[in-house]
């Protein structure tokens, strides 16, 4: 064969295959040909979506996660050693620590003012017959027999712009129980059933301290996602309500509750935090943390994890499962088929199936995980289960 010959055969083939080795432009490509299926993902470790995805929606009345906010920021707030610090954080780099002086009593606390508040506030002068309120807590790892009792608090302030309230549900760490048991404890000062004007101090009514099926002492070192409910009796009637969820499940439930009388001139409109410890800390420099703050008109649940996955070229759909333990019969969330060439998903309800009655995975449950992919229809081998923290 010529040289002239070479060149011509060799110049037909680069035209032929696109300028490709002939190698190179058959063999099979991954999820291409008969039976063809990719490999599995890989799964990176779920991360904490910051602001949270329920920051956006229309319910939302306050999203706080510290990252970026400040006491300027907030409608009232005292300091004592309560103050944003980046030693520890649930999500992200920074949250809301208090650290307490041997003796201390006078702690800080953060409230914010929404809706009707009469000093303004988020949302102002709507009217909320109904909120959740949520938070994470801390207390640090080690935490002597005896805790705070002030923990947080939701509100009605009166409409004469003072300081006045017309009630407060007050969640409260019960000194006459023990192992740091906390307890819900309303204060109505609108007299029942059917009253409007303001009680002195003798005449309030305490609706009555019931204990949460929470022991913080097991859960020192934790963050522990804790979530509040109020929903205000019809005026006149014995039918409020309030309950309280930890890491997702209901820890109390109380019904027929005559909360604010007849009184109407003002909603919930307070939600707080609060650190007061009375009788004062028991030891020098004991810490405990809040983190990701949420007030909202509708259910609340878990921070808003996602989940990532290696890319795939051509990818046409892919599944995430998550479960208790690394097997499929303690499967809790099912994202099931996730369409298209994402590669992102955030845990939640909206985007997935819980089972058992749940409404979120947190990371005190040490939850797995495992995905698949597909090309066309061919879908990979699960991969295998890994932790999801």
């Amino acid at each position: 064969m010529t040289l002239r010959t070479m060149l011509t055969t060799l110049l037909i083939l680069a035209l032929t295959t696109g300028g490709r080795c002939l190698e190179e432009s058959t063999a099979p490509q991954e999820g291409e040909g008969p039976g063809q299926a990719p490999a599995p993902p890989t799964l990176s470790n779920a991360v904490l979506r910051s602001p949270e995805p329920i920051c956006s929606r229309p319910s939302t009345i306050v999203c706080e996660d510290f990252e970026t906010s400040g006491a300027s920021d907030w409608n009232d707030y005292k300091d004592n050693n309560f103050n944003v610090q980046s030693d520890d954080a649930f999500g992200g780099e920074r949250s809301l620590r208090q650290r307490y002086d041997l003796g201390q009593v006078g702690a800080g606390w953060l409230a914010w003012f929404f809706g009707d508040h009469p000093n303004g506030g988020v949302r102002g002068g709507e009217r909320f017959e109904e909120v959740y309120f949520r938070f994470y807590h801390k207390f640090q790892p080690g935490w002597p027999d005896s805790y705070p009792p002030k923990v947080a608090r939701i509100r009605s302030h009166f409409i004469d712009g003072g300081w006045r309230f017309a009630w407060a549900e007050h969640l409260w760490i019960s000194r006459s129980r023990s192992r740091g048991t906390p307890a819900s404890d309303p204060m109505s000062r609108i007299a029942a059933p059917d009253g409007t004007e303001y009680l002195d101090d003798a005449e309030r009514r305490w609706l009555g301290n019931k204990p949460l099926d929470l022991r913080f002492a097991e859960r020192d070192g934790e963050w522990v996602a804790i979530e509040m409910r109020v929903k205000l009796n019809t005026p006149g009637q014995d039918d409020g309500e309030i309950t309280y969820w930890a890491d997702g499940k209901v820890v109390l439930q109380r019904e027929g509750l005559n909360i604010r009388g007849a009184y109407t001139a003002t909603t919930i409109n307070v939600a707080m935090l609060d650190t007061y410890w009375n009788g004062g800390a028991v030891e020098e420099g004991l810490k405990r943390w809040y983190d990701n703050v949420v007030v909202a008109t509708e259910p609340i649940g878990c921070a808003g994890f996602s989940v990532s996955k290696s890319g795939l070229e051509r990818q046409g759909a892919w599944q995430l499962q998550i479960a208790a333990a690394a097997d499929e019969s303690s499967l809790v969330w099912d994202s099931g088929t996730i369409q298209g060439a994402g590669d992102e998903v955030v845990v939640s309800e909206s985007t997935g199936t819980f089972s058992g009655g749940r409404r979120c995975v947190y990371p005190s449950e040490a939850p797995f995980m495992r995905a698949r992919q597909a090309v066309g229809s061919s879908w990979s081998e699960w991969s295998d289960w890994a932790p999801m923290f």
